[in-house]
């Protein structure tokens, strides 16, 4: 990917990567903000954990249809225009005078974050090949996971020091620099792909899209994004939980080893992408994904009253493990989506993603009410194992993926 001009492959990918970061980032926007808008609007923890859920819904809803969008268009302004509404959104909630008008401007930010998976992958995918994909799509998952551990730092930091107000306005500022930036500088290198349908009617739209999301190859790799977020979104949700409850460390030492294993996450990420474009990108994900699963044994097993040393060794293999198949696991979405509806194909494949974000903290915090913390990272460990299963099943289905 040498050079850098506005549509060379380098320039692309870091485009877009710039632009998933910022999407991370707006996602923890207000989780750092907490005790600030709990105070500020005097609101529960429920509610203020319904503003991450009223960020994630519209993803539900829209990533396939705008994954349509994208190969109608193009992706590069859908891109643009995804970006400034989650800019905008971000930014007028610091003006918000009610928690309601907050909830409304989350709930619209999610709308703008729905086109992000749909018109990153196109774009990336328009500018890479089978040698360098894995690369490209390892630079972009590293930018989301950058932006996540930059929004509690950034935004929490400001926030304690200017003001609530201050954090959410200044980070939506920079979102609307970053999209008039993309718009004059980023070649639109995914053109127009399909046509409208013949009928041209509703009707023939909502079959077609019907037919599209019934495929099996589709569908696999669907059932695959839902069930290994659900393991990931566990682990990075409850590791301080098990780390409290279930070893017995301070609320300090669990922020520690969650802080480990994102960034043993991160560096697994970067190292990933060679990996995926010089071995066979399925097996990585597979074996990765069944180590990881011994290891959350091992950290249930092997770590109470053990020493704090076992757990960082753990959940820092577990986070390396996970990141060096992140790539693989794109480019396995990428070997299965359709080239003549890339943007479509990723958003049916994100939604799945979406949904098991949302799936996941409610059934594992069951889990631990239950029974115990311990028994939900078994079912993490499983988790692991049946998406791992998934991607056996689509090597051996024969249908040349």
């Amino acid at each position: 990917m040498a050079g850098y001009r506005r549509g060379s492959a380098s320039f692309v990918v870091g485009i877009v990567s710039i632009a998933h970061f910022l999407s991370h980032v707006f996602l923890l926007a207000y989780p750092p903000l907490f005790p600030l808008l709990a105070t500020e609007f005097g609101v529960s923890t429920t509610r203020l954990g319904l503003l991450v859920t009223a960020i994630y819904v519209p993803q539900l809803l829209l990533q396939v249809p705008l994954g349509e969008v994208v190969d109608r268009i193009g992706a590069k302004w859908v891109l643009v225009a995804g970006l400034l509404l989650t800019s905008l959104s971000i930014g007028g909630s610091g003006l918000s005078t009610s928690y309601w008008m907050l909830l409304g401007f989350a709930f619209a930010s999610g709308i703008g974050q729905s086109v992000f998976h749909p018109a990153d992958y196109a774009l990336l995918e328009a500018v890479t090949t089978p040698d360098n994909e894995g690369t490209g799509f390892s630079v972009h998952t590293f930018g989301g996971y950058a932006g996540f551990a930059a929004a509690p730092l950034g935004i929490g930091t400001v926030g304690i020091a200017y003001g609530w107000q201050t954090a959410l306005v200044a980070a939506g500022a920079i979102g609307v620099l970053t999209a008039v930036g993309i718009a004059a500088t980023t070649e639109p290198v995914h053109a127009r792909r399909v046509e409208p349908s013949a009928d041209g009617d509703a009707g023939g739209t909502i079959r077609q899209m019907a037919a599209f999301v019934k495929r099996a190859d589709l569908l696999l790799v669907f059932a695959f994004y839902l069930v290994s977020m659900m393991a990931l979104v566990g682990l990075q949700s409850f590791t301080t939980v098990l780390a409290v409850n279930g070893f017995g460390f301070t609320e300090s030492t669990a922020n520690t080893l969650l802080t480990v294993h994102l960034a043993s996450t991160a560096v697994g990420v970067v190292a990933g992408g060679p990996l995926a474009d010089r071995t066979s990108f399925r097996w990585i994900v597979v074996g990765t994904f069944v180590l990881s699963a011994v290891g959350v044994g091992f950290l249930v097993v092997a770590v109470p009253g053990g020493s704090l040393t076992v757990a960082v060794a753990l959940v820092a293999l577990i986070g390396l493990l996970f990141g060096l198949a992140l790539p693989s696991r794109d480019k396995f979405a990428n070997s299965v989506a359709d080239p003549e509806a890339v943007g479509k194909s990723f958003g049916f494949f994100f939604t799945g993603l979406s949904l098991g974000a949302v799936i996941s903290p409610v059934l594992l915090g069951a889990v631990i009410d239950a029974w115990s913390v311990s028994a939900a990272f078994v079912l993490v460990g499983g988790l692991l194992v049946a998406a791992a299963s998934v991607v056996v099943a689509a090597v051996y289905r024969g249908s040349g993926i």
